[in-house]
């Protein structure tokens, strides 16, 4: 009788021994610290690969307008209506001498921005979103998202109509009201058209 209980002890503890092992297996399995540092780099290597897309020295080339709809061409094309668009970014770029005072803009690889001018460049964050094609300049709290696409050694960006008014001013080094001048022909009722620069990519 006494062997038969002792029996039953030694493999109940054996029993219990071997779940307690199979639940700290478990356990040690899905540890969270483990499991979110995976997660993390997975974020941080997709966030490198995206940044690298974009990544680059870039000079300005020419304006660019992106159209998502046709609700500003009215009686004309749309290639029409772009192309006119195009003519009077230029002018007002050429006004603003954007050539001569903006050098480039680069992108580093670890979400990075900088502006070089004439004078002191610019710097700060960006965060690049792929699917959406948008570009987000962080400078001074203030979010600066643009409508983004590279093609080989072209990039091209482009804003809403007030964000580039922001833009134009912080590169032109001209106040407010001379950008504002310069580009009030913006002030029409553009409708999902974005306008900026296209951007090549600066020879080393």
């Amino acid at each position: 009788m006494h062997y038969r209980i002792l029996s039953f002890v030694f493999f109940a503890l054996i029993s219990v021994g071997a779940l307690s092992a199979q639940e700290s297996d478990t356990i040690a399995y899905f540890d969270p610290n483990q499991v979110f540092v995976v997660e993390d780099d997975s974020v941080e290597m997709a966030k490198i690969a995206a940044w690298q897309q974009v990544a680059g020295q870039w000079e300005y080339d020419k304006p660019y307008v992106h159209a998502d709809g046709s609700s500003f061409v009215g009686k004309l094309g749309k290639p029409i209506a772009k192309s006119k668009l195009k003519k009077g970014l230029d002018k007002a770029f050429k006004k603003l001498k954007i050539k001569k005072r903006w050098n480039s803009m680069v992108l580093t690889a670890d979400g990075e921005w900088e502006l070089r001018m004439l004078g002191m460049p610019l710097k700060g964050k960006y965060v690049y979103d792929p699917a959406q094609e948008q570009l987000t300049l962080k400078w001074n709290g203030i979010p600066l998202t643009s409508h983004v696409h590279r093609d080989g050694n072209k990039l091209y960006i482009a804003f809403d109509t007030d964000r580039l008014l922001m833009f134009m001013h912080l590169i032109s080094g001209l106040s407010h009201s001379e950008t504002l001048k310069s580009l009030s022909f913006l002030s029409q009722n553009f409708r999902n058209v974005k306008v900026g620069f296209e951007m090549k990519a600066a020879k080393n």
